[in-house]
């Protein structure tokens, strides 16, 4: 098994265990037994073959491929976030910090199909203003204290150790998978304030 292919198999395989405990609702009543299914979950995800011989691990990333290094940190994060039952818990993104993936996402995939006549996929070939804009993102990022620029400085890390078979900054950095995850989550949200708002009105 190559290094690529195990980075993503313990993406996936962490993300999934990990959604699968929550969903349960075993964290609110007992660590040790969410620990416990966690490991057995991970096994079985692994090494259960459910459809011709492949896992559930193996079927997933058939179906949506590989994701960049920072989707699956975020993913990861978001999904462990849950399990923070304090009062202090904070959202791994910020709504600002969404708006910008989302926005990025939308320009970076309409230039790709041509809706926009500069190539900014193209960029991400070690492109000078491509890393000096993401370095400088990620340090205004850090300095704020915001998850993400850490996230990001470990896709940059990824992209220079060759951790995915892309050569392009780009997939490391983002995915089709992230950016459908955002329009649902805007979708949502804007859902969710219309709704407040006509609450107000009545």
């Amino acid at each position: 098994m190559s290094s690529i292919e195990f980075i993503q198999r313990v993406i996936y395989s962490l993300a999934i265990a990990l959604l699968l405990v929550y969903s349960s609702g075993l964290p609110k009543r007992s660590l040790f037994l969410s620990c416990l299914t966690f490991c057995l979950l991970i096994l079985g995800i692994n090494f259960i073959p459910l459809y011709r011989g492949s896992s559930l691990v193996e079927l997933l990333r058939g179906v949506t491929g590989d994701v960049s290094i920072a989707s699956g940190i975020l993913m990861l994060a978001i999904i462990a976030n849950q399990f923070d039952f304090s009062d202090q818990r904070k959202a791994v993104l910020s709504r600002y910090e969404r708006l910008f993936l989302l926005l990025t996402g939308c320009i970076l995939y309409l230039s790709t199909f041509s809706f926009i006549s500069f190539d900014v996929y193209h960029l991400g070939y070690l492109s000078v203003p491509m890393l000096l804009i993401v370095a400088l993102i990620i340090f205004v990022l850090i300095l704020y204290g915001r998850r993400m620029g850490y996230v990001w400085l470990l896709a940059l890390v990824g992209f220079y150790f060759r951790l995915q078979s892309s050569n392009n900054l780009w997939d490391y950095l983002y995915d089709p998978i992230l950016w459908l995850v955002l329009i649902a989550d805007t979708v949502l949200w804007l859902n969710y304030l219309t709704l407040h708002q006509k609450k107000r009105d009545y």
